[in-house]
Protein backbone atom coordinates (compact mmCIF):
# COMPACT_ATOMS: atom_id res chain seq x y z
CA UNK A 1 0.00 0.00 0.00
CA UNK A 2 1.51 3.46 -1.03
CA UNK A 3 1.75 6.06 1.86
CA UNK A 4 -1.09 8.26 0.02
CA UNK A 5 -3.62 5.20 0.62
CA UNK A 6 -2.21 4.46 4.51
CA UNK A 7 -2.79 8.65 5.36
CA UNK A 8 -6.17 8.29 2.93
CA UNK A 9 -7.44 5.07 5.39
CA UNK A 10 -6.31 6.61 8.29
CA UNK A 11 -8.34 9.60 7.73
CA UNK A 12 -11.28 7.68 6.57
CA UNK A 13 -11.15 5.18 10.10
CA UNK A 14 -10.88 8.37 11.92
CA UNK A 15 -13.76 10.45 10.32
CA UNK A 16 -15.81 7.10 10.45
CA UNK A 17 -15.05 6.69 13.90
CA UNK A 18 -16.01 10.49 15.23
CA UNK A 19 -19.36 10.26 12.86
CA UNK A 20 -19.97 6.76 14.58
CA UNK A 21 -19.48 8.12 18.28
CA UNK A 22 -21.63 11.73 17.21
CA UNK A 23 -24.63 9.35 15.99
CA UNK A 24 -24.46 7.16 19.12
CA UNK A 25 -24.36 10.26 21.41
CA UNK A 26 -27.46 11.78 18.98
CA UNK A 27 -28.96 8.33 19.32
CA UNK A 28 -28.72 8.67 23.17
CA UNK A 29 -29.82 11.97 23.40
CA UNK A 30 -33.14 11.22 21.06
CA UNK A 31 -33.92 8.17 23.19
CA UNK A 32 -33.95 10.10 26.18
CA UNK A 33 -35.74 12.41 24.76
CA UNK A 34 -38.65 10.44 23.35
CA UNK A 35 -38.63 8.96 26.68
CA UNK A 36 -39.18 11.61 28.23
CA UNK A 37 -42.05 12.98 26.13
CA UNK A 38 -43.75 10.09 26.78
CA UNK A 39 -43.25 10.01 30.61
CA UNK A 40 -43.80 13.26 31.10
CA UNK A 41 -47.28 12.81 29.23
CA UNK A 42 -49.05 11.80 32.22
CA UNK A 43 -47.79 14.84 34.18
CA UNK A 44 -46.59 18.55 32.33
CA UNK A 45 -44.75 17.48 29.09
CA UNK A 46 -42.00 20.01 28.46
CA UNK A 47 -42.81 21.74 24.96
CA UNK A 48 -39.22 21.32 23.71
CA UNK A 49 -39.04 17.39 23.42
CA UNK A 50 -40.43 16.87 20.23
CA UNK A 51 -38.14 19.79 18.41
CA UNK A 52 -35.36 17.80 20.06
CA UNK A 53 -35.84 14.96 19.14
CA UNK A 54 -36.58 15.70 15.42
CA UNK A 55 -33.34 17.89 15.69
CA UNK A 56 -31.48 15.23 16.74
CA UNK A 57 -32.52 12.42 14.47
CA UNK A 58 -31.74 14.19 11.43
CA UNK A 59 -28.28 14.82 12.33
CA UNK A 60 -27.46 11.20 13.86
CA UNK A 61 -28.60 9.72 10.31
CA UNK A 62 -26.68 12.37 8.25
CA UNK A 63 -23.73 11.70 10.63
CA UNK A 64 -24.55 7.87 10.12
CA UNK A 65 -24.53 8.25 6.40
CA UNK A 66 -20.66 8.46 5.94
CA UNK A 67 -19.64 5.10 7.72
CA UNK A 68 -22.19 3.14 6.08
CA UNK A 69 -21.33 4.73 2.85
CA UNK A 70 -17.91 3.47 3.89
CA UNK A 71 -18.94 -0.14 5.16
CA UNK A 72 -20.90 -0.15 1.66
CA UNK A 73 -24.41 -0.71 3.47
CA UNK A 74 -26.16 2.09 0.92
CA UNK A 75 -28.62 0.04 -1.63
CA UNK A 76 -26.98 -0.13 -4.56
CA UNK A 77 -28.15 -3.19 -7.55
CA UNK A 78 -25.20 -4.40 -8.79
CA UNK A 79 -26.26 -7.31 -10.82
CA UNK A 80 -25.89 -5.92 -13.72
CA UNK A 81 -22.07 -4.44 -13.29
CA UNK A 82 -20.89 -7.38 -11.63
CA UNK A 83 -21.84 -9.58 -15.03
CA UNK A 84 -20.10 -7.31 -16.83
CA UNK A 85 -16.41 -8.06 -18.04
CA UNK A 86 -13.39 -5.82 -16.69
CA UNK A 87 -12.98 -2.98 -18.79
CA UNK A 88 -16.84 -2.38 -19.19
CA UNK A 89 -17.56 -2.85 -15.43
CA UNK A 90 -14.81 -0.63 -14.85
CA UNK A 91 -16.66 2.30 -16.95
CA UNK A 92 -19.87 1.34 -15.59
CA UNK A 93 -18.28 1.83 -11.70
CA UNK A 94 -16.31 5.05 -12.88
CA UNK A 95 -19.49 6.70 -14.53
CA UNK A 96 -21.54 5.70 -11.17
CA UNK A 97 -19.15 6.87 -8.94
CA UNK A 98 -18.96 10.51 -10.99
CA UNK A 99 -22.83 10.64 -10.61
CA UNK A 100 -22.87 9.73 -7.16
CA UNK A 101 -19.96 12.56 -6.51
CA UNK A 102 -22.06 15.00 -8.29
CA UNK A 103 -25.36 14.32 -6.51
CA UNK A 104 -23.85 14.61 -3.31
CA UNK A 105 -22.10 17.81 -4.46
CA UNK A 106 -25.54 19.13 -5.78
CA UNK A 107 -26.88 18.06 -2.10
CA UNK A 108 -24.22 19.90 -0.09
CA UNK A 109 -24.65 23.16 -2.21
CA UNK A 110 -28.63 23.16 -2.26
CA UNK A 111 -28.59 22.36 1.89
CA UNK A 112 -25.86 25.56 2.20
CA UNK A 113 -28.12 27.42 0.46
CA UNK A 114 -31.47 26.47 1.98
CA UNK A 115 -29.53 26.24 5.93
CA UNK A 116 -28.84 29.99 4.66
CA UNK A 117 -32.64 30.80 4.15
CA UNK A 118 -33.53 29.46 7.15
CA UNK A 119 -31.30 31.19 9.36
CA UNK A 120 -34.06 33.94 10.14
CA UNK A 121 -36.23 31.36 11.48
CA UNK A 122 -35.85 30.24 15.28
CA UNK A 123 -36.98 27.22 16.72
CA UNK A 124 -38.87 28.58 19.57
CA UNK A 125 -38.95 25.57 22.06
CA UNK A 126 -35.26 25.39 22.17
CA UNK A 127 -34.18 28.49 20.95
CA UNK A 128 -32.11 27.26 18.16
CA UNK A 129 -32.52 28.93 14.37
CA UNK A 130 -33.73 26.87 11.81
CA UNK A 131 -30.15 26.59 10.13
CA UNK A 132 -29.21 24.22 12.94
CA UNK A 133 -30.84 21.10 11.59
CA UNK A 134 -31.11 21.91 7.71
CA UNK A 135 -26.91 22.36 8.50
CA UNK A 136 -27.09 18.36 8.77
CA UNK A 137 -27.71 17.88 5.47
CA UNK A 138 -24.59 19.36 3.63
CA UNK A 139 -22.64 18.40 6.53
CA UNK A 140 -23.71 14.44 5.78
CA UNK A 141 -23.58 15.05 2.26
CA UNK A 142 -20.28 16.76 2.71
CA UNK A 143 -18.83 14.09 4.79
CA UNK A 144 -20.04 11.20 2.06
CA UNK A 145 -18.24 13.10 -0.36
CA UNK A 146 -15.13 13.04 1.40
CA UNK A 147 -15.42 9.69 2.07
CA UNK A 148 -15.60 8.97 -1.81
CA UNK A 149 -12.40 10.56 -2.42
CA UNK A 150 -10.71 8.59 0.26
CA UNK A 151 -12.25 5.65 -0.85
CA UNK A 152 -10.64 6.97 -4.48
CA UNK A 153 -7.15 7.31 -2.73
CA UNK A 154 -7.28 3.67 -0.79
CA UNK A 155 -8.52 2.03 -4.28
CA UNK A 156 -5.61 3.43 -6.86
CA UNK A 157 -2.74 2.91 -3.98
CA UNK A 158 -4.04 -0.58 -3.41
CA UNK A 159 -5.13 -1.46 -7.02
CA UNK A 160 -4.45 -5.06 -7.60
CA UNK A 161 -3.07 -6.00 -11.21
CA UNK A 162 -6.55 -6.10 -12.27
CA UNK A 163 -7.67 -2.47 -11.20
CA UNK A 164 -10.85 -3.86 -10.05
CA UNK A 165 -11.35 -2.65 -6.92
CA UNK A 166 -15.04 -1.37 -6.14
CA UNK A 167 -15.70 2.59 -5.56
CA UNK A 168 -17.92 3.89 -3.33
CA UNK A 169 -18.96 0.87 -1.50
CA UNK A 170 -17.77 -3.06 -0.84
CA UNK A 171 -14.81 -3.66 -2.36
CA UNK A 172 -14.60 -6.94 -4.72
Amino acid sequence: MKPSAEFCQRVSNFLDRLCLIGAGTLLVVNLLTVMLGVFARFFRPPIWTTDLAKVTLVWMIMLAAMPALKRGEHMAISLLVDRLPGPFALSVRAIRFLVFFGMLALMTWLGLLYAQKMQLFTIMSLGIRKTVPYLAIPTGMALMMAELLLQLCIATGTRDSAGTKELGGRQQ
